[in-house]
């Protein structure tokens, strides 16, 4: 449990973080000052704790117009895991995502629960637990009287577990099916609550979040999208906008498109302008020589 002393100050478990001063301290007394960088990548993470933190949107947030590869964010990810491994192993952890990014968890134990009476929070887990039933109660009494003679197995029976079988064969291969589907239309870190639309332009299906809200018109921005993936077909688009941290009143945006082949592409504009989006977007789709 992560919990906000003020809004620059979080207390997780033993440790405190005041982001104002860049200064994590342990109940002990131990204190660690963290770079701006490794601050901004701390903060990233731990408000999205739970979620995997894709690496273009955090080199995006925390490096802004700054062209850095990889090993700068791997670099700072490195120092921020030694300070957390010496001083909070127990309560946080960062994960690396294969070809994705990063996931911040914050385990919950007692030791998680600040002014909380562990006693009163033992006695809610109790009242919580569920009482196995007596085995006094599932006894049934049985007369030899009403002991009848098996009935032998006929045809009808046969052909009754038969097609049961049948049914249950098929749902289970509909199910598989339809699971797959799912799996390979949505990857494990798109979070479909983040993306509140859903339109069909062509044969594409184009996911975006709330447009109005970073001060980009929705009905210019479909059109804009429209002439952007005109070189892709049959393929699932994930446009996510956000504000660039590193830009006052700045609209970004990440695009994440997967097309039917399994190929998956990642296009980010740091700063979003009406018609060079579609431009630059379309200019590289075409660049991976994707075609219909």
């Amino acid at each position: 449990m992560v919990i906000m002393a003020s809004s620059e100050v979080y207390r997780i478990g033993p440790i405190t973080y005041d982001s104002s001063t860049r200064t994590l301290t342990h109940d002990n007394g131990q204190t660690e000052y963290f770079t701006p960088r490794v601050n901004d990548v701390f903060l990233l993470l731990l408000e999205h704790q739970g979620t995997c933190v894709e690496k273009e949107f955090l080199l995006s947030q925390c490096w802004g117009e700054a062209i850095v590869s990889e090993q700068a964010l791997t670099n700072v990810i490195s120092k921020l895991r030694k300070v957390l491994v010496k001083h909070a192993l127990t309560v946080i952890t960062i994960t690396t995502v294969s070809k994705s990014g990063y996931l911040l968890e914050v385990k919950m134990d007692d030791s998680c629960v600040v002014g909380a009476d562990n006693k009163q929070v033992k006695q809610q887990l109790e009242r919580k637990t569920i009482k196995p039933s007596l085995l006094s109660e599932d006894i049934v009494k049985v007369n030899e009287s009403d002991i009848k003679k098996p009935i032998e197995p006929n045809i009808l029976g046969r052909k009754s577990v038969f097609y049961l079988l049948i049914i249950l064969i098929s749902i289970t291969i509909l199910l598989i099916y339809y699971i797959n589907d799912v799996i390979n239309a949505t990857p494990y870190f798109i979070d479909a609550k983040n993306y509140s639309h859903e339109i069909n332009i062509g044969t594409n299906k184009v996911y975006f979040n709330e447009a109005d809200d970073y001060d980009v018109d929705k009905a210019l921005f479909i059109k804009d999208i429209t002439k952007g993936i005109s070189s892709v077909c049959h393929s699932n688009i994930y446009a996510q906008f956000y504000y660039n941290t590193r830009i006052a009143n700045n609209s970004a945006i990440v695009v994440f498109i997967m097309i039917p082949d399994g190929r998956t592409f990642n296009f980010r504009m740091s700063k979003y302008h009406y018609r060079d989006f579609s431009k630059q977007l379309n200019s590289y789709l075409e660049s991976k020589n994707i075609s219909c």
